[in-house]
C-alpha cells in the first residue's frame, strides 16, 4: 500500500467508516471499487474527487498526503462490554492522528517530554503487590498521601499523552506506546470519577510487569493499583478506621468527594483492606442494587469537585502561534478546527 493508500485508509477508519459508506457519503460519485483501488495505490483521485473525499471524511487533504512514522505498539483496550470492531479501528486510528500531531508541535516548539518509568523493576501478583507499587509511585512523584487533584496533568507533566475522544459508553479506555511515548485514550463522555479510574488503571498497564495471571485478574490487579494510588491505604483508614461492621452513605460519599472514587470502588477497598468483612460488603451491594444507582437506572450518589483535562496539546499549539512560529491556520489544522474558530479561541484565551 503506498503512503497516499494508506492514509485514506487510516482517514476512513478513523472517521468509523466502511469503503462503503464512504462511497456513500460521497453521494457516489465515487465507487466501493474506486475506495478499494486508492488504498491498494492502484488508482489515485482527481483533484475534484479528492476534495469530496476530504470532506465526506472530515480531514484536510494535507492530511492525505502527509508522512508519518507513527505506530501502536502494546496496545491495550479496555472494556465495559463489547467495543465493535469498527468503534475498536476508529479509537486506534484517531489516537495514531491526534499523536502525529502532537509529536509535530512538539518537535516544532522543541518540547518533547520523555516518560521515565518508576516502576519499571516492579512486579505485581496480588493485592499487596498492588499497594506497594501505588505507594512507591506516590513517593517517587512526591504526592505524599494527598488527593491527586487533575490525574490528566499529573500524568502529562510525567510525559503521558492522553487524548479524550467520543466514543459510545462501551468504551472506557486503552493504553499503548509510540516508541518511548506512552499514550492514554479515554472517554471524554464518562463521568469523572470513572475517567480517573480509567487513567490510573491504563497507566498500571504502561508502566507494570504482572505475575502470571488470567486477564479478568489483571483487570482487577489495575483496578487495585489505581484505587491503591488514588486513595492509599494509609488515609483510608484514617478516615473510617480499621475494622468496621457496616460504612454509611454519607462517609462514603465523602472520600468520594475528596477522591475522587466511585462508592462501589471505595466498598470494594474497605473489603480488600480488611476493614470490613463478606458479610457488610453483600450487604452494601444489595443496598445499592435496591437504590438502582449499581445497574446504572439512577446516578450514584456524591460528586468529585476535582477537575480532570489535557490541555498541554492546546497550550503548545498556542504558545506557537503567538510566537508566530505558526501561523493561525497551521494551528487551526492541528486543532482540527475552522480558522475563524481557532481565531476567537486563541484571542479569548
Amino acid at each position: 500500500m503506498d503512503s497516499f493508500g494508506a492514509r485514506l485508509k487510516a482517514a476512513r477508519k478513523m472517521a468509523g467508516m466502511s469503503q462503503q459508506k464512504l462511497a456513500d457519503a460521497t453521494d457516489n460519485l465515487i465507487t466501493k471499487q474506486a475506495v478499494s483501488k486508492y488504498e491498494k495505490g492502484k488508482m489515485m483521485p482527481a483533484s475534484d474527487i479528492l476534495i469530496t473525499i476530504s470532506k465526506a471524511l472530515g480531514v484536510n487533504s494535507v492530511y492525505l498526503y502527509r508522512q508519518s512514522q507513527v505506530k501502536l505498539t502494546l496496545l491495550e483496550f479496555r472494556k465495559k462490554s463489547r467495543l465493535s470492531k469498527s468503534d475498536e479501528n476508529r479509537v486506534k486510528y484517531q489516537t495514531l492522528d491526534f499523536l502525529e500531531r502532537y509529536i509535530e508541535i512538539e518537535s516544532i516548539m522543541g518540547q518533547h517530554t520523555a516518560f521515565v518509568n518508576p516502576l519499571e523493576n516492579a512486579t505485581i501478583a496480588n493485592q499487596d503487590d498492588a499497594e506497594n507499587a501505588a505507594m512507591q509511585l506516590r513517593k517517587v512523584w512526591e504526592l505524599g498521601n494527598a488527593p491527586v487533584s487533575n490525574l490528566m496533568e499529573l500524568l502529562e507533566d510525567k510525559g503521558v499523552r492522553i487524548y479524550e475522544v467520543d466514543l459510545p459508553d462501551t468504551f472506557d479506555g486503552l493504553s499503548a506506546w509510540a516508541d518511548d511515548i506512552p499514550v492514554i485514550t479515554i472517554n471524554k463522555n464518562s463521568d469523572l470519577v470513572r475517567k480517573r479510574l480509567t487513567i490510573v488503571h491504563e497507566l498500571a498497564h504502561l508502566i507494570i510487569r504482572f505475575g502470571e495471571c488470567n486477564d479478568r485478574d489483571l483487570e482487577k490487579l489495575c483496578h487495585n493499583f489505581a484505587n491503591a494510588f488514588l486513595l492509599p491505604k494509609e488515609k483510608m483508614i484514617e478516615e473510617i478506621g480499621p475494622n468496621r461492621t457496616k460504612i454509611s452513605f454519607l462517609e462514603l460519599k465523602k472520600l468520594k468527594g475528596i477522591y475522587g472514587i466511585s462508592l462501589m470502588a471505595l466498598i470494594v477497598r474497605a473489603k480488600n483492606l480488611g476493614i470490613i468483612n463478606e458479610h457488610a460488603y453483600r450487604n452494601f451491594f444489595i443496598r445499592a442494587t435496591k437504590s438502582g444507582w449499581r445497574s446504572g437506572k439512577t446516578k450514584e450518589p456524591g460528586e468529585n469537585v476535582g477537575r480532570e483535562y489535557a490541555n498541554r496539546f492546546r497550550q503548545l499549539v498556542s504558545w506557537a502561534v503567538a510566537e508566530d512560529i505558526i501561523t493561525m491556520s497551521k494551528g487551526a489544522d492541528l486543532m482540527y478546527v475552522s480558522l475563524p474558530e481557532f481565531r476567537k479561541g486563541f484571542q479569548n484565551a
